[in-house]
């Protein structure tokens, strides 16, 4: 079933509950895309039927699909009525479980990846076998109706296994190698469905949405490495606190969502992940000598003002305004020693920090970009080049990196766009 990429329909029989409310009905559950719909209609008198559901309620679900197979939907809420057609539409707001869990060990778990379409592999890491697969479905033809659509689809398939390892554990290994991989593909890499194996014929299937299907900018890493990427990073993220991981994945969650959209949102989403990385992983910066002068004599002369006018800005406001100006030296000093730190050659991918803010601030002043309508497209691209570089850098990335050049594509050894190469 985990290979039903697109549409999936299927009937059953179970009892509908809301606070006293117990109600026996034939059913239907249709999912389309990442959308999941629980549909009851019968041939009862429209009174009667519109009477038994209340629409206000929280419903849930226990019963039984024709295949035989359980289902359990604890949270639904009444999304449609049908009046004189006399059905209800649910839609879930937590999960849906198809099957049944199991004292048996796991065998293996199975992860429909929703935006990956490219880059089969297998390999073995910290006791985990780690799969990417090919699904029935043509994940070619699918890559291009999710392009064309611009509707997150099902791909490829990430198949895990580990002996005596919790279902928890395996969902939390997920979502750390489709972080790493939603990097490395440069586009959202998630799951909305998750298969468990528990023998031959007992699995349990679970509809749970997650996070991070942003169409993100583009590959950096050539489908061809996405096993060398992983077991050369996955070592690296596993030594990381959890505060840089949670950084880490904030940035790439960023750089994805800069993929798509108004260019002027894009520019700034971008900036924001360079300057939060810079806070979070570098060293508050200092003021020059020369800057600390200009600020001084600044805040003397206001001071005098203050004193000749006692009663003006009484909250310190201009004060506060006059000074601001000089946080950007510090902070783009600050976003430069993180390009630094990863040896990203900032001249070689055509990046330039104070172009970017003037393009962002241009934004959030006045709602309009600067008239350089190819630079702006051009500093963007080189924003989520050089961040995406970053990120490959820290975690020990040494493969080869997806190149554009006069519109072909092609893979150079990420040591280039390094300092000194």
């Amino acid at each position: 079933m985990e290979n039903k990429t697109k549409f999936i329909n299927l009937n059953g029989k179970g009892i509908f509950s809301s606070g006293d409310s117990h109600i026996e009905k034939p059913f239907t559950v249709q999912r389309e895309f990442s959308y999941t719909l629980i549909f009851v209609q019968e041939d009862e008198p429209e009174d009667l039927f519109s009477y038994q559901f209340d629409i206000s309620a929280i419903w849930s679900l226990s019963g039984q699909l024709e295949d035989g197979r359980d289902i359990l939907a604890d949270q639904l809420m009444v999304a449609k009525t049908g009046g004189i057609e006399k059905y209800i539409e649910f839609t879930p707001l937590a999960s849906v479980v198809i099957g049944q869990s199991s004292h048996s060990p796991i065998l293996e778990v199975r992860y429909p990846l929703v935006g990956m379409f490219d880059g089969e592999f297998s390999i073995e890491e910290f006791g985990w076998t780690i799969e990417v697969l090919k699904s029935d479905d043509n994940a070619s033809n699918t890559k291009r109706q999710s392009e064309a659509w611009r509707v997150p689809m099902e791909g490829l398939t990430l198949r895990l296994k580990k002996t005596r390892t919790t279902l928890d554990e395996y969902h939390e290994k997920a979502r750390e190698i489709m972080l790493l991989l939603s990097l490395a593909t440069g586009n959202g890499v998630t799951s909305y469905r998750q298969i468990a194996y528990f023998d031959a014929q007992r699995t349990m299937e679970v509809w749970c949405k997650m996070t991070g299907d942003a169409f993100g900018p583009g590959a950096v890493v050539p489908d061809f490495q996405f096993g060398q990427f992983l077991k050369q990073v996955l070592p690296v993220w596993r030594q990381w606190r959890p505060d840089i991981k949670s950084q880490a994945r904030l940035a790439i969650i960023y750089i994805n969502l800069s993929g798509a959209g108004y260019l002027d949102i894009r520019l700034f989403q971008i900036s924001q992940a360079w300057e939060f990385l810079a806070t979070s992983w570098m060293q508050k910066d200092k003021l020059s000598d020369s800057e600390c002068d200009l600020r001084k004599r600044i805040m003397a002369s206001y001071h005098d003002w203050k004193n000749e006018h006692p009663k003006a800005d009484p909250t310190g406001n201009w004060g506060s305004r006059i000074t601001f100006p000089f946080k950007w030296p510090m902070a783009r000093r600050q976003i430069e020693s993180l390009a630094e730190s990863g040896r990203i050659n900032l001249s070689k991918i055509g990046l330039d920090f104070e172009a970017l803010k003037k393009t962002r601030d241009s934004v959030a002043h006045t709602g309009k970009m600067t008239a350089n309508q190819k630079g702006n497209y051009q500093l963007l691209a080189a924003a989520q080049f050089g961040l995406q570089l970053l990120l490959l850098a820290k975690l020990g990335y040494s493969g080869l990196v997806v190149t554009a050049k006069d519109g072909i594509k092609g893979s150079v050894p990420i040591d280039e766009y390094f300092q000194g190469w």
